[in-house]
């Protein structure tokens, strides 16, 4: 693809944020006027004319103006894009919001999402960390109905897991207490995937070298943890915001997006991708080779990761291909850092005790 002059940049630059601002194709004349170059009215037809041939526009109708096409739009975020910071008071009143007092992770998480899409006035979506990376605290067990024991984890930064076992003996009140005791000593500060291997360890070459108790607690604990950290938690926030999109009129088209949103795996798979990124990720869910669920077909992704070293996940935007990214791409960057921020401080980094 051959590289662009600085007149057909202007032009690609004009026509794309007109129709950020528009949705609606763009003629010669709103060029012309807005773009600042003093182009004969054939000149600048033609220059349209051989943006649409390098497959930067098209042509919906013979006699309508131009669009921009997903190719352009990567030209622009790539390197046309000249971000909006945002002002110290909405940088603070987004810090703070999420700092207000909350126990739960989830709760914060939640309202990043909500953040997200009312600054955006988009869809807003926010990946949990995988528990896997947080450290055990402390386990608790108590009996909740015959043959059934409740297990409470407790991971650092407010992380809360519970897990109904089902065994097949009674366990009294005070032994749970002493198998949570034990379990706590062996494994608190340890990541929950280290004590997961760990305690198949312990269990795989004790043999009779453990005493009972100890034997029964592994085995416990080992039923109550193996799965968790498997059932990451995806936030969506704003879906009707959508509606005030021209894109998303069309009924068809909003179950479609309805329906992605619905596949989580793939909306996993798709936002996971960011974790390896080091600043803000935008994806154009265009063709099968993206990986994105098919609703998604003609929409942004503006992803960030956030956690740093601390148990990461991912803050994302999802709209139309013509989102205003001069304004939500620091608003991404803005909620991102935030959490970051408050993760560092909550999951304090803790020596491991793996041999």
């Amino acid at each position: 693809m051959p590289s662009l002059g600085q007149r057909e940049t202007q032009v690609l630059a004009t026509i794309i944020e007109s129709y950020i601002a528009s949705a609606s194709p763009v003629g010669s004349r709103a060029v012309a006027e807005h773009s600042g170059l003093h182009l004969s009215p054939a000149s600048m037809r033609a220059t349209m004319s051989d943006l649409t041939d390098l497959g930067y526009l098209e042509q919906p109708h013979t006699s309508a103006g131009r669009v921009p096409t997903a190719r352009a739009f990567r030209l622009y975020v790539d390197s046309l894009l000249r971000p909006l910071p945002l002002g110290s008071a909405e940088r603070e009143a987004i810090s703070d919001e999420l700092s207000r007092q909350e126990l739960e992770i989830s709760g914060i998480l939640r309202r990043a999402a909500n953040l997200l899409s009312g600054h955006a006035r988009q869809l807003g979506m926010v990946v949990a960390p995988s528990e896997d990376e947080a450290r055990w605290r402390s386990i608790e067990f108590a009996p909740a109905a015959e043959g059934l024991v409740l297990a409470v984890l407790m991971l650092e930064g407010g992380l809360v897991r519970t897990r109904t076992v089902r065994v097949d003996e009674r366990y009294g009140q005070d032994e749970l207490v002493r198998f949570g005791n034990y379990l706590n000593d062996h494994f608190r500060g340890l990541s929950l995937s280290e004590a997961r291997d760990r305690i198949g360890h312990e269990l795989a070459r004790a043999g009779s070298r453990l005493e009972e108790m100890c034997m029964r607690a592994l085995a416990l604990s080992r039923r109550a943890v193996e799965h968790m950290g498997d059932d990451r938690e995806l936030i969506v926030n704003g879906t009707l915001n959508m509606l005030d999109h021209a894109e998303f009129t069309d009924v068809g088209r909003m179950r479609d997006l309805l329906a992605a949103i619905e596949e989580r795996s793939r909306l996993l798979e798709l936002l996971d991708r960011t974790l390896s990124e080091r600043d803000v990720r935008i994806t154009f869910c265009q063709d099968v080779t993206d990986g994105a669920p098919d609703g998604l077909r003609g929409c942004s992704v503006i992803s960030a990761s956030y956690g740093g070293d601390a148990p990461r996940g991912v803050v994302s935007v999802v709209g139309p291909l013509r989102m205003d990214y001069a304004k939500i791409v620091p608003v991404v960057q803005c909620v991102s850092r935030a959490l970051t921020q408050l993760f560092r401080e909550r999951f304090a980094a803790a020596p491991s005790r793996l041999p």
